[in-house]
């Protein structure tokens, strides 16, 4: 029995002799042969999209361009390797920049619910805050000499307790002078210390 037109499988034939000329038109057959497929795989893809077939001019069977049918394979099997899935590295890399991205996007949430709840203040808010409390503090220090001089007037004699007021005066000046140094040292000068 003679074997069938078409139902030749690839690699079963005789390999031809080298081409100097390319036909302009191949059925499927041709083509499988060009590419290393079966007719029916070539029918498939004709059928799939990826092959195209046209009428050749005085003919009535189509055919396929012989060039441009084997460059819509080649251009079919570079999208299919390009689907294919990415080298495990950049996966991996890829996992990696998600993972950070959701643990600072779980930070972001953390802080933001703080904020809410009143657990941070803007820099303006505190230092306002805190120089009306060391006003406040001031105040109150240097109030306390006089007061402490009259508790002990009742004790002592007048000079006495003038002396008292005086001496504890000029030792809480001298501390909430040193304080308010220390306190206006330049950013990042306390941390040299």
């Amino acid at each position: 029995m003679a074997p069938k037109k078409g139902s030749r499988k690839p690699g079963t034939e005789q390999a031809p002799a080298i081409l100097t000329i390319i036909p302009d038109w191949a059925d499927a057959a041709a083509i499988g042969m060009l590419v290393g497929l079966s007719d029916r795989q070539i029918q498939n893809l004709t059928r799939s999209g990826v092959l195209t077939k046209e009428t050749p001019p005085g003919r009535k069977v189509q055919k396929y361009r012989t060039c441009k049918a084997v460059q819509q394979y080649i251009a079919h099997v570079k999208q299919k390797a390009g689907e294919q899935e990415q080298p495990k590295e950049l996966v991996l890399r890829k996992l990696e920049a998600e993972v950070k991205l959701k643990e600072s996007q779980g930070q972001l949430a953390s802080i933001k619910a703080d904020i809410a709840e009143g657990r941070y203040i803007e820099t303006a808010s505190a230092a306002q805050q805190l120089t009306e409390f060391m006003d406040t503090f001031k105040h109150f220090a240097l109030n306390i000499p006089s007061r402490v001089a009259g508790t002990v007037a009742g004790y002592t004699d007048a000079a006495t307790a003038r002396a008292i007021e005086k001496s504890t005066r000029k030792e809480l000046e001298d501390m909430l002078a040193l304080f308010a140094d220390a306190a206006m040292l330049a950013p990042g000068e306390g941390a040299r210390r």
